[in-house]
């Protein structure tokens, strides 16, 4: 390759495109530019793309010809190496590639779409379970890898998905995987509980707290009474404004209006017993009259 693209006029660098894809694909060094072993080819982490990295061709085949539901999620369980130990786990797992899988033969997709799509939804859980990553981290993982599986721009990506694709996939997974995300994390997220106690016996050990003493009604308060709470009851500056307004106008509040109802109907009743003292006064008068007379 190194000639051909020395003959064609190009450079060949630590930043031009022909060492970059070198590199990418581990058959030169990104340091130093010389060929690497077969031995630290063997030792890469992660494939640049994902078709066909854990179901190949044959593997789709044999899932294909599957008769049961029972039989598609076991050859999915060992194609997708699910290292988990017999459980929910597992079996959460097993349903997530299941559904994919029903999702990309919905879609028909050919068997290059298929595996890159079940791959890129593995890489996406195992990202999010080891960086401890939120929703939003998550879904910039699973875009990144649809961008660089959508696009037709080697070495940095391939066009596996077509932009129709690439839509119903977002579609898919919004109303699959990052619905239940919370559910996902919790249920693969290692997660410590810490149990800590305290002999009282130890020095240099802090004393326990004082409990909180019962409260009662009798120790509420008006909160508009207290000091500290006042700028929560302070009149808004709409507030002010239409009192100034029924000030200038000579209106009344709704509550002036009552207080003023209340005064008047104190009054018409203190009118009323004291009519009714005078009426029972002058009975009893005339009635000591007429036991006086006879």
């Amino acid at each position: 390759l190194k000639p051909a693209w020395l003959q064609q006029g190009h450079v060949v660098g630590p930043s031009s495109p022909l060492h970059f894809a070198l590199a990418t694909m581990g058959l030169i060094s990104a340091n130093r530019g010389r060929p690497e072993t077969c031995a630290k080819l063997a030792m890469a982490k992660k494939p640049l793309f994902l078709y066909f990295t854990d179901l190949k061709e044959a593997d789709l085949e044999r899932i294909a010809s599957a008769a049961t539901k029972s039989e598609v999620k076991q050859l999915l369980k060992d194609c997708m190496q699910i290292d988990e130990a017999k459980g929910f786990k597992t079996e959460i797992l097993a349903d997530m590639h299941y559904h994919n899988y029903t999702f990309c033969m919905s879609r028909n997709f050919v068997p290059a779409k298929t595996s890159t799509f079940l791959s890129t939804m593995k890489v996406v859980l195992d990202e999010a379970v080891s960086r401890r990553l939120d929703a939003d981290g998550a879904f910039e993982v699973c875009k990144q890898l649809l961008l660089q599986h959508g696009v037709e721009r080697p070495p940095w990506s391939v066009g596996v998905f077509s932009f129709d694709d690439v839509k119903a996939i977002m579609d898919y997974v919004h109303n699959t995987l990052f619905r239940h995300y919370r559910l996902y994390m919790y249920a693969f997220m290692t997660h410590c509980d810490l149990s800590f106690c305290s002999d009282n016996l130890v020095v240099n050990i802090a004393p326990p707290t004082m409990r909180p003493m019962t409260m009662s009604l009798l120790d509420e308060v008006d909160p508009r009474a207290q000091p500290e709470l006042a700028h929560l009851f302070k009149p808004s500056d709409v507030e002010m404004a239409e009192a100034e307004l029924r000030r200038l106008r000579g209106e009344t509040t709704p509550e002036e209006r009552a207080e003023k109802v209340k005064q008047k109907v104190d009054a018409g009743v203190q009118r009323l017993m004291e009519v009714f003292d005078q009426k029972i006064q002058e009975q009893d008068e005339r009635f000591q009259a007429m036991l006086d007379g006879s």
